[in-house]
């Protein structure tokens, strides 16, 4: 740590103008990298020391920490992140809680309303002339649907006739169903 502090020191000191040569970039280089290592054999060195403190107290030994691949632009994070349940996700919760309890008051309440109608007592009597009136606009409904049947029928036929080759004669049904 000392030597990158110093050589820093050293790259600030030289005049601004004049660049540093290759041989004293690499002797920087050599420096930094030369530090990088002390630190990490420092490290390992601590973790070692402290996994034996613990063996020797009885506590379990901590598991060694893998190191992160380096991957340039990628960033590794350690620990729970801030938002673990999506808002969305929340919301469709609610929307559940919400959708069960108006079920299980709204249930019960409609099953009462409607037993209540049906005690009230017998639907409304319809009047004769009423009656009289939907019994002929019943025989109407049937009349037209009859009508209609018919009416797809022949427009079949004739389509089955267009569909005909021409040099061919269109054969007659004999009218007789299957």
């Amino acid at each position: 740590m000392l030597v990158r502090i110093q050589a820093a020191q050293q790259a600030q000191s030289a005049s601004p103008d004049v660049a540093p040569s290759s041989k004293q970039s690499q002797e920087l280089r050599d420096q930094i990298r030369e530090s990088i290592r002390a630190a990490q054999d420092a490290a390992r060195e601590a973790r070692a020391a402290q996994r034996e403190v613990r063996i020797q107290t009885g506590l379990p030994p901590v598991p060694p920490v893998p190191p992160f691949p380096q991957i340039p632009g990628v960033q590794v994070q350690t620990g729970a992140p801030d938002i673990v349940i999506p808002k969305q996700a929340v919301d469709v919760a609610i929307g559940f809680f919400v959708m069960c309890a108006v079920m299980i008051i709204g249930w019960p309440l409609a099953r009462a309303f409607g037993r209540r109608l049906e005690r009230s007592g017998p639907a409304a009597a319809v009047s004769p002339a009423v009656a009289e009136q939907l019994q002929r606009i019943e025989h109407t409904v049937e009349a037209m649907a009859i009508e209609v049947e018919r009416i797809s029928e022949s427009q079949r036929y004739f389509a089955k006739l267009q569909s005909a080759p021409a040099g061919e004669p269109a054969a007659l049904d004999s009218g007789k169903r299957l």
